[in-house]
């Protein structure tokens, strides 16, 4: 498959398949990112997942006077021509595919199941809970009508036109049940329902894991007749079923209420779909980490440090119990966090992910990656 933008596009999908299966062809694979200076453009994306995470200012300038941030989020108009200005403009380098994400709003299973959704800026939405009372809250289902759906769906398709041979889709950020129960409850109140409301909690996330993956296929059909991929906000490709799976909500509860309540949606998750990547976000998390890796199916664990957090390369003891238990790893990083994270972690089962400055610095990197590659070694 020939994709613009991407001339080793063939050499990029062999090496992250590899990474899905527990192999490594020649090194260890690598997601970077850098600007094209010569198209003296003011932005660029620092790395593939959720284009508007990375921007620079330039772009956002030109939106300053719009009135509509409706419009800003939903219009393919905007929408389309802004990521493909994006993609253009952007260097793939290892394994990093030009990737378009016409639906940028975080969670937006919330929205999908009837929470109205709030733009409060360029980059952020909100959304408010609707379960005031259990005994009276609505069932939770697929809703093709859904306003919110209806506009994410033609975004899909008018991205989809376009796709082959130019780039590959991430699908809408569906997020995982526990945390789009936490969007339709509030945190807080859920809090205290893993003690006194743990029944409706259960009856609530098998409508939402259903409504997930019903959204999920749904969202597929329209990609995968352009892309023949599947891919979310964290850019991994994959060409078998891949998905992310979260619960950042976990970091309010007891490892019991977890286990009880949370980890049988996880698993079914793993269930449906062959491949996925489990969002570890934030210390309050590390509470669960052994729940999480005796959960079969998950394939690898994304973890992230979070906001005010030492640095990902000084969490090597962590990521390497997560190796030690068999599940692979996908770590975004600083450019300069490279070199001691290989060199304290198995190459087998590593996917890194990063940014730069230049074509020169990208080539560099890979060049280092490739001389730090060990293959064949394995931890006791």
């Amino acid at each position: 498959m020939e994709l613009k933008n991407k001339e080793d596009f063939d050499d990029a999908v062999k090496r992250v398949e590899a990474w899905w299966e527990g192999e490594i062809i020649d090194r260890v694979p690598i997601m970077i990112t850098a600007p094209k200076k010569n198209n003296n453009t003011q932005y660029w994306i620092g790395a593939p997942a959720f284009p508007l995470a990375g921007f620079w200012s330039g772009l956002l300038k030109e939106y300053e006077n719009v009135d509509n941030l409706e419009s800003f989020f939903t219009d393919p108009e905007i929408i389309i021509p802004r990521n493909k200005r994006i993609i253009e403009d952007t260097l793939w380098g290892g394994e990093a595919i030009p990737n378009m994400f016409p639906v940028t709003p975080v969670s937006i299973l919330t929205h999908y199941l009837g929470s109205p959704i709030k733009f409060l800026n360029f980059s952020t939405t909100w959304s408010s809970p609707i379960i005031k009372d259990w005994k009276n809250r609505k069932k939770f289902r697929f809703d093709q009508d859904n306003e919110i759906w209806l506009k994410s769906k033609k975004l899909l398709k008018k991205a989809a036109d376009n796709a082959a041979g130019n780039y590959i889709i991430g699908i809408p950020d569906l997020n995982g049940p526990g945390e789009t129960l936490s969007g339709l409850r509030g945190s807080a109140n859920l809090a205290m329902d893993t003690i006194e409301n743990a029944d409706e909690i259960i009856r609530a996330m098998e409508e939402i894991n259903h409504a997930w993956l019903k959204y999920w296929q749904e969202c597929h059909k329209i990609i995968n007749n352009q892309t023949n991929s599947y891919t979310n906000w964290m850019s991994v490709w994959s060409e078998k079923p891949a998905t992310d799976l979260q619960c950042d909500f976990s970091a309010m509860i007891s490892p019991e209420s977890f286990k009880k309540l949370f980890v049988p949606f996880v698993e079914q998750q793993t269930e449906w779909v062959p491949r996925s990547i489990y969002h570890l976000d934030g210390p309050g998390a590390l509470t669960h980490i052994d729940a999480i890796l005796k959960i079969s199916g998950i394939t690898a664990i994304q973890w992230v440090p979070g906001a005010g957090s030492k640095p990902i390369s000084e969490w090597t003891e962590l990521l390497r119990k997560i190796q030690k238990s068999g599940k692979k790893l996908f770590i975004n990083c600083g450019k300069d966090e490279i070199k001691k994270l290989m060199r304290e972690l198995n190459s087998t089962g590593l996917l890194l992910e990063t940014s730069c400055g230049s074509r020169e610095e990208m080539e560099e990197i890979i060049r280092n990656v490739r001389k730090w590659t060990r293959t064949g070694i394995f931890f006791k």
